[in-house]
């Protein structure tokens, strides 16, 4: 058993039905390590800030980026595209659409991007931008 599990990260409920059922657990010492600690993580909140460790930080994504296309500014239909980058915790503008969009799809094919149709505020778009 791996001592990486997220044990902590499972529903209380979830976790006791789990942990009565399955030998793994009753059986062995590393995992009922983990379960001790999982058990103190939920039943002591108070405690949580003193028993932060690897396997209490939520993980992040390994792969790829995360897209964010046009969509409402304060006033009107924003223009921009940027990504954010997991790795670096990092925003980046990517480029500008055509015109103000909103309500579109959003689809990747190639390692393309393609905004479809939507709205500009007005009117139907039934238009496709790469």
């Amino acid at each position: 058993f791996s001592n990486t599990a997220c044990l902590i990260f499972l529903s209380f409920s979830q976790f006791l039905a789990d942990m009565e059922n399955n030998a793994l657990f009753r059986d062995d010492i590393e995992c009922q390590k983990l379960i001790m600690e999982a058990m103190k993580y939920h039943l002591l909140p108070e405690r949580r800030p003193m028993l932060q460790s690897p396997r209490t930080k939520p993980r992040k994504s390994t792969v790829g980026v995360l897209f964010a296309v046009g969509g409402m500014d304060a006033t009107k239909g924003a223009t921009s595209i940027e990504k954010y980058e997991l790795r670096t915790n990092m925003w980046t503008p990517v480029a500008n659409m055509n015109g103000r969009r909103l309500q579109f799809g959003v689809a990747v094919l190639d390692d393309k991007l393609y905004v479809v149709g939507g709205r500009d505020g007005l009117k139907t778009l039934n238009t496709v931008e790469c």
